[in-house]
């Protein structure tokens, strides 16, 4: 075809394809500017569940029981899909302990792992988890709690806890073994080494070498 073939062939295809084309021109606008409004909401919910978090993080400075209820139960409703969520329950929990409430503190401290976005966050939720539940005399409870740690989230801190559930039901052996694998992987200057050495040594062990 010579230039003005060429020229028409291009003229009569887009008057055969003008709908299409501008059809297909504002989905893609309306797809770019839909795609910026989303943004611009995410941020802005990102945004007010920091402040949210704030709010209680100030009120657990006043001690402030009733607004940590609310601020935690603002979290975890409208801002579950944050990492805030979880931080505010971790928080409701610590409130509830002090309280004295241990039952209302483990429910929260359930909320915070089923909440929890981020496998760190939710291990430590359930290590605090299983220490309230030892406390409570709910040594089994905590083994199960502790089973559902990741393989390489709060390794010594998770032995411990696991040796002194061992040890309230009983297990002396295990509960030996789960010492010594704290010591293992603690730091050597890790405070409760000293702590797990004690309970070793009441339970007539001694502790394992560095290195061992």
């Amino acid at each position: 075809m010579d230039e003005h073939e060429q020229s028409e062939l291009v003229r009569s295809w887009l008057r055969n394809n003008s709908g299409a084309l501008a059809g297909g021109l504002v989905v893609g606008l309306a797809g770019i500017l839909g795609w910026q409004w989303w943004q611009h909401n995410q941020a802005q919910h990102r945004f007010d569940a920091a402040t949210t978090y704030q709010a209680l993080q100030d009120a657990a400075e006043r001690k402030d029981a009733v607004v940590i209820d609310q601020m935690a139960a603002e979290l975890g409703s409208r801002y579950a899909n944050t990492p805030y969520g979880a931080l505010g329950l971790l928080h409701l929990a610590d409130q509830k302990l002090t309280a004295g409430d241990a039952e209302a503190a483990q429910a929260a401290l359930l909320d915070a792992a089923r909440a929890a976005q981020d496998a760190a966050l939710a291990g430590l939720a359930q290590l605090r988890l299983a220490r309230i539940q030892i406390e409570a005399g709910k040594a089994q409870d905590a083994l199960d709690s502790l089973a559902k740690l990741p393989a390489d989230g709060f390794t010594g801190l998770a032995a411990e806890a696991r040796g002194d559930a061992l040890r309230v039901l009983g297990r002396s052996e295990e509960a030996q073994a789960a010492y010594q694998d704290a010591l293992r992987t603690l730091e050597t200057g890790a405070p409760n080494r000293t702590i797990i050495e004690m309970k070793l040594a009441d339970m007539g062990a001694a502790p394992a070498t560095p290195g061992a």
